[in-house]
């Protein structure tokens, strides 16, 4: 008997060993899926900036009028295709982020993934040369997700560490938009994968790192490094009144913004009209704000860019103009469904409302007007926490990208009291909401059964307990243990480290489940 327990012993030791193996293979691979997601995001970043100056040249040059109508045509025909790949894909729509989300909960499955991702590629970059207002990042996580599901069919990975491949892969595709991995990590854990955080941690920022890296080759010059800070001076009180104010007024606004925003995607959806009909009013309304302001097209980035460089003397009132401008037709081009994301647009809006609020500063006297940027910088940040809800990531994504360490703790105050305001109004998360939309669709509903792996961690509550002693929730079965490469029938097996379990429960649960689940084969 002895000897019995002292093989079982080494057996477990051994298993413990081989675990720590696959977890090292896993991290070698996910920088592999960090350098591969570069070589595709980046380029996808580089068309976006060709695509936006070429036609920003060409509005800028002021044309005969008959030259018009060609390129009219041309980006109605284009977005009218972009639509229709949009039909045949659904997955492809908008940012991506939910539906990355979603294929690491298990919830879809990239069946083409390869071809989804090339249309993914496609269809951002037509959607913005058409002057749409959307951001690069969403279509990048998903590029970078697609990625990392190739890389798992490709490579011999346990199915339970599938999930982190995509999640290194989101991350790493976000690192390649801003070149900010730390920040891409957290955006992972805070809103796509928010639970196994350690492990998740090291595969995205190990492939943030790798593919920020191939950004930071091709584009060397940042453009928010440009942005020049200087920090205010004045009294704690006034401070903390000031930083109080600029908490209250993002707060609003981001409730507004989100209601909108999300109200008028639901109803969009609902309109009747050929999507022909949709595309030329969507283009038309682009093609006046590009004979209006050219730069608040595609996002709007170059547009808060010149503000935060030089628009320390803008009027008031210009500004609001713009920055309503500028959402009125990020509303309506993110509601369109088209392949693009909504953080770059939620960024400038978040910019200019800062700028909006420096500027009566500075006519109060309150600050001077070098300090503009500087309140444009944590109104960003503050911005993003209170529509996408991720505080580290909006915190340190900006002093990631800017530099400029001075805003970090100003947006540490402004960005927590902007969560515990967005709190009090009850406010979800901007990509929850979508996700929670996606989810309640007609084609998820048919889901009956749904299957989740999870791999069993030493120490964990499944460590060295038997199948049929695990206390499960209700309506969960464990249908297959995969160990040593084969595929074993659960009664009676005593679980131990690396085995990957299958867990089968009722599809409508897997939101509610997904964490005490995960949690009962993790240690975290």
């Amino acid at each position: 008997m002895f000897q019995r327990l002292k093989d079982l012993k080494k057996l477990r030791t051994w298993y413990v060993v081989k675990l720590k193996l696959v977890d090292a293979r896993l991290y070698f691979v996910s920088i592999f899926v960090g350098l591969l997601t570069g070589l595709v995001a980046v380029p996808y970043h580089y068309c976006l900036y060709y695509f936006f100056h070429l036609r920003s040249e060409f509005f800028s040059s002021r044309p005969a009028w008959y030259w018009h109508i060609p390129l009219f045509l041309l980006f109605w025909g284009i977005l009218i295709f972009v639509s229709w790949l949009v039909m045949k894909m659904p997955l492809i729509t908008g940012g991506g982020i939910p539906q990355t989300r979603a294929a690491i909960n298990g919830r879809i499955s990239y069946k083409h993934p390869f071809i989804e991702m090339i249309s993914k590629f496609t269809g951002g970059i037509l959607s913005f040369a058409a002057g749409l207002s959307l951001g690069r990042e969403g279509p990048s996580v998903q590029i970078g997700s697609y990625v990392g599901c190739l890389v798992a069919r490709w490579t011999r990975i346990l199915r339970g560490e599938r999930k982190q491949l995509l999640a290194a892969g989101a991350g790493a595709g976000l690192a390649a938009a801003f070149a900010a991995p730390l920040a891409s990590s957290l955006l992972v854990i805070e809103s796509i994968e928010r639970f196994d955080a350690p492990k998740t941690a090291i595969t995205t920022l190990l492939a943030g790192v790798v593919a920020g890296a191939v950004a930071s080759m091709v584009f060397p010059i940042n453009s928010y490094h440009l942005i020049q800070v200087t920090e205010p001076v004045f009294s704690f009180l006034i401070q903390i009144k000031y930083f109080l104010l600029l908490a209250v007024v993002i707060s609003v606004c981001g409730k507004i913004y989100s209601l909108i925003m999300v109200s008028f995607k639901r109803v969009y959806a609902t309109v009747k009209s050929p999507v022909y009909v949709k595309m030329f009013y969507l283009l038309l309304v682009a093609y006046i704000i590009s004979f209006m302001q050219v730069d608040l097209t595609g996002g709007g980035e170059n547009f808060l860019l010149q503000q935060a460089q030089s628009g320390a003397h803008s009027q008031i009132m210009w500004i609001v103009a713009m920055m309503l401008l500028h959402f009125g037709f990020t509303v309506i081009s993110v509601s369109s469904g088209l392949p693009g994301g909504n953080f770059i647009p939620t960024l400038v809006t978040g910019g200019l409302l800062g700028q909006i609020v420096g500027l009566l500063g500075v006519r109060y006297g309150v600050i001077a007007p070098e300090n503009i940027s500087y309140v444009m910088l944590i109104s960003m940040s503050s911005f993003l926490v209170a529509v996408i809800r991720t505080p580290l990531t909006a915190i340190v994504l900006i002093t990631e990208i800017t530099g400029h360490f001075e805003v970090f703790y100003p947006s540490v105050v402004v960005g927590g009291l902007t969560y515990y305001f967005t709190e009090l109004l009850q406010m979800k998360p901007f990509n929850v909401t979508l996700y929670e939309d996606m989810i309640n669709t007609p084609a998820f509903q048919e889901q009956k059964r749904y299957k989740l792996s999870v791999e069993v961690m030493t120490g964990s509550y499944m460590d060295g307990k038997v199948v049929d002693e695990l206390l499960l929730p209700e309506n969960c079965a464990i249908i297959n243990v995969h160990r040593d490469g084969k595929d074993n029938k659960p009664p009676g097996m005593r679980l131990i480290p690396g085995d990957q379990v299958d867990i089968e429960m009722d599809a409508q649960d897997i939101e509610k489940l997904y964490e005490p689940l995960v949690s009962m084969a993790n240690i975290y």
